[in-house]
């Protein structure tokens, strides 16, 4: 398999717009001076050939005087002048004398080759154009009177070496120029697109993070002003959907609370309760009815997930329920009678577990039936735990599904604690689950405690190992203590 490629971090506008332009500032530079420097070498060169034929036209007329003393003379003499214009002049300099009527050839330097003259003359055909000697180039000035040419060569090492200078300082100067341009750019950059956006990114953050209604200042650049526009409306119309959303929501939650039991109040049993839901409404439910037959039902309830539909579910199970125990006081028939009904209309996937406790207070009978809900736990007088049984699937997975009642006769101080998973799977920041150990133990150890001081105990427990991880589920307690008639 290949190996996954990091991905590259992104760059940010100054740096590629630095980029881009320096890079096309690069290449104009270089092509400027590629072109300069062809054309300064041209001109050069045109004007060294200038200069040695006018250094011919100046020997030609002395050398046409001295032709009657012979070849020696004229050769000393173009020699002489030769050496004083290598000593003014570094370039390696030869002169060369033709005549038109004679094979009489001369060269500046006696060891001089054949070839040498042979190229000075072809250089001589083509004015505008080096010919190469050796490791040179030579350029030549002619000039001709009188049937006699004069022939005047120079090499172009230095004058190479000088135009090549002349570009380097050049691009001394344009690489100056480069990074003034750039600072300049740099500079513009940030005062003109950085800070803004910089201002721009801290005010969608501030959104991001739920400060709604956030407004960022305008800016010079239309296009920077035209995006902080968009970007204040977008968080006004945020600020105005969110205040709609609150008001629905209070509503929702002010409906749901009105479905919890207000006060408890039965002979016989003390009841305390804690219902702390994870967002604004939950998915928890429980409720505390009298049956006909003078017992009462316990009810607690989890539907998946948390949230609006959620809180409609648990709506639509305190309806059922209330229905259900008009017709029967049986846990297990209750149960059936509301998954017929919830199983039917639920959405796709949504499920409730369920527990169910008919109490009867004055025989401190309990019968339960549990639908895959959480274990309720049983606290004795003398400290002894046991937890209660699942006796069926959970709602809204099969209509037919059926379940069985079981019947417990308990005593007086017997504490019956009933949660949602809630409770158990409590998250601590390194991951850890409160767990039911944790749970029991708490429930043992507050036992001399009333049950109302049990309960808050239970809740400041939970906060403290939550910490400052941000609930995840709904929280619901029901905690029940059999007392006197």
């Amino acid at each position: 398999m290949h190996a996954l490629k990091q991905k590259r971090p992104k760059r940010s506008i100054r740096f590629q717009l630095l980029l881009v332009v320096n890079a096309v500032l690069a290449i104009f530079v270089v092509l400027f001076l590629i072109f300069s420097y062809q054309r300064d070498l041209a001109g050069r060169l045109e004007d060294k050939r200038i200069a040695l034929e006018e250094e011919a036209a100046a020997l030609l007329p002395s050398i046409l005087q001295m032709q009657h003393q012979g070849r020696d003379k004229i050769q000393e003499y173009i020699e002489t002048i030769c050496g004083q214009m290598q000593e003014i002049h570094a370039p390696v300099h030869h002169i060369a004398v033709t005549f038109q009527h004679d094979r009489f050839r001369l060269l500046s330097e006696r060891k001089a080759t054949p070839e040498l003259l042979q190229v000075i003359q072809q250089a001589a055909k083509s004015p505008g154009r080096p010919a190469s000697f050796g490791a040179s180039e030579i350029v030549v000035g002619t000039y001709t009177q009188s049937g006699a040419t004069v022939y005047v060569s120079e090499t172009l090492d230095n004058l190479y070496g000088s135009v090549f200078r002349e570009v380097l300082n050049n691009l001394s100067g344009f690489i100056v120029l480069s990074f003034i341009t750039g600072i300049v750019i740099n500079l513009a950059l940030t005062t003109i697109v950085t800070r803004p956006l910089h201002h721009l990114v801290q005010t969608v953050q501030e959104i991001g993070q739920g400060q709604l209604g956030t407004q960022s200042e305008t800016f010079h650049c239309a296009e920077l002003n035209y995006l902080t526009h968009e970007i204040n409306a977008m968080s006004a119309s945020l600020a105005a959907a969110e205040k709609i959303r609150k008001r629905q929501m209070a509503k929702a939650r002010k409906i749901q609370e009105n479905l919890l039991p207000e006060e408890i109040n039965i002979p016989g049993l003390n009841v305390a309760s804690l219902f702390q839901p994870a967002d604004e409404v939950g998915g928890d439910y429980y409720d505390v009815l009298p049956l006909s037959d003078g017992a009462w039902l316990f009810c607690i309830a989890d539907i998946t997930g948390h949230g609006i539909s959620a809180a409609m579910s648990a709506a639509v199970l305190k309806t059922l329920l209330i229905q259900a125990t008009e017709h029967t006081c049986s846990p297990a028939e209750i149960l059936d009678f509301i998954n017929r009904r919830f199983t039917v209309i639920s959405p796709v996937g949504e499920f409730v577990s369920m527990q169910l406790l008919r109490i009867v207070p004055q025989t401190h009978l309990l019968e339960y039936a549990s639908a895959g809900h959480d274990p309720a736990c049983f606290l004795s007088p003398t400290g002894e735990t046991a937890d209660s049984e699942t006796t069926g699937l959970l709602l809204g997975i099969d209509e037919d599904a059926t379940w069985d009642n079981i019947t417990l006769h308990l005593t007086k101080g017997h504490r019956l604690l009933m949660v949602t998973d809630g409770v158990s799977e409590t998250h601590n920041p390194q991951g850890e689950m409160f767990g039911r150990k944790r749970l029991i133990a708490l429930l043992k150890e507050c036992q001399q405690l009333t049950i109302e001081q049990t309960t808050l105990q239970l809740q400041e427990r939970l906060s403290n190992f939550r910490s400052t991880n941000p609930q995840q589920d709904d929280v619901t307690v029901l905690l029940i203590e059999m007392t006197d008639d």
